[in-house]
C-alpha cells in the first residue's frame, strides 16, 4: 500500500523536532540556553491542521525550557521531552489517546526514530534524514527537516481529507 492509501486513516501525527521541525542546528544564547528556528510555512500548517482535526504531538530526545513553548504556542499538547528511548513515550501516547498505531503518522529523520516508524500507519521523513531512515519509510519528503518537510505531509494529508480548499479557513 503506497503512502497516499494510508493517509485518510491518520488521526495523529507525531513529530521528531531537531531534524524535523528545525534544521538540526541548535544555538546557544549568551547564557548557554538552546535556541532552535521554526519555519514558519510548518509552524502555520501544524496550527490549521490541528484546527482541522488532526493531533499532533512531539517526541524527542531533547530538552530545556525553551523548547516546549513555541510547540504549545501552536497548539501542541502532547510533547515528551528527553526522550532517549522514543518507543517508550510512544507506548504512552497510545495509552493516553486510546489509539491504535496504524492511525498514527511519524515523522523522524535519524536512527532513534526508527523503533517508533516501523511500528505506525504512516513513516515519513525529511529529504535530508538519515540514509538508513529514508531507505525505510513509507514517504520521504521532497523537503529537507526545518525547511518544509513538515508542511508538506501536513498539505497532503489536508487534501486526501477534503480540508484544503477553504481559503476562508487558512488563518493563523
Amino acid at each position: 500500500m503506497n503512502y497516499k492509501q494510508k493517509l485518510p486513516k491518520i488521526n495523529h501525527l507525531l513529530l521528531d523536532v531537531d531534524g524535523v521541525l528545525t534544521d538540526g542546528t541548535v544555538f546557544f544564547d549568551h547564557e548557554g540556553r538552546a535556541q532552535r528556528r521554526l519555519f514558519t510555512k510548518d509552524s502555520f500548517a501544524i496550527q490549521f491542521a490541528i484546527r482541522q482535526g488532526l493531533r499532533i504531538g512531539i517526541i524527542t530526545g531533547g530538552s530545556g525550557a525553551g523548547l516546549l513553548e513555541p510547540f504549545r504556542e501552536l497548539g501542541i499538547q502532547d510533547i515528551y521531552t528527553r526522550s532517549s528511548d522514543k518507543l517508550d513515550a510512544f507506548k504512552d501516547y497510545l495509552a493516553v489517546h486510546d489509539c491504535m498505531p496504524d492511525s498514527i503518522a511519524y515523522m523522524g529523520d535519524d536512527l532513534p526514530d526508527y523503533a517508533v516508524m516501523e511500528r505506525v500507519g504512516l513513516s515519513c521523513c525529511p529529504s535530508d534524514a538519515a540514509t538508513y531512515i529514508r531507505e525505510r519509510v513509507d514517504y520521504v519528503s521532497a523537503f529537507p527537516g526545518g525547511g518544509g518537510a513538515v508542511r508538506d505531509i501536513l498539505e497532503q494529508w489536508l487534501r486526501v481529507n477534503n480540508l484544503f480548499e477553504h481559503p476562508d479557513k487558512w488563518t493563523w
